[in-house]
């Protein structure tokens, strides 16, 4: 393990984490269900929110690209764990840079705080998390 896996993988687990408290319907950091649908996916009210089992998904999903990211920097080149974790780093790549294209491809979160959210944190989160994992990959 390296600072780039340390420091990738404690920010996924926190993503994972804030995932999984809102799959128990609490808003937080947000005060309402419509203001969290506004702010992380651009929607209009409380029901765009995804389903609580969609958030365990993505909270497992992430839980198991930190174990990824975590094992790769002491496995062999072309082992299966490290492409795991080249592949979760090139989709968050791919994220964060697709990210800024969103409300051109989705019209309806123009004006919502998704787009400046998106443009601020979301997308080069994704971009630097993407950036940390190819790095303790060296």
């Amino acid at each position: 393990m390296n600072g780039w896996s340390i420091t990738a993988a404690l920010t996924l687990t926190s993503i994972a984490a804030l995932h999984a408290v809102w799959a128990t319907g609490t808003p937080w950091p947000a005060r309402s269900a419509a203001q969290l649908s506004a702010a992380v996916i651009g929607g209009q009210s409380a029901r765009d929110l995804p389903l609580p089992s969609a958030c365990l998904t993505v909270t497992a999903t992430l839980l198991v690209a930190t174990a990824l990211v975590l094992a790769a920097p002491t496995t062999p080149t072309g082992s299966l764990i490290r492409t795991g974790a080249q592949v979760v780093a090139g989709v968050l790549v791919l994220r964060g840079a697709a990210g800024y294209a969103l409300p051109t491809l989705v019209p309806s979160m123009r004006g919502t705080p998704f787009v400046p959210l998106n443009a601020w944190l979301y997308s080069p989160l994704c971009l630097l998390l993407g950036a940390a994992i190819f790095l303790s990959l060296r």
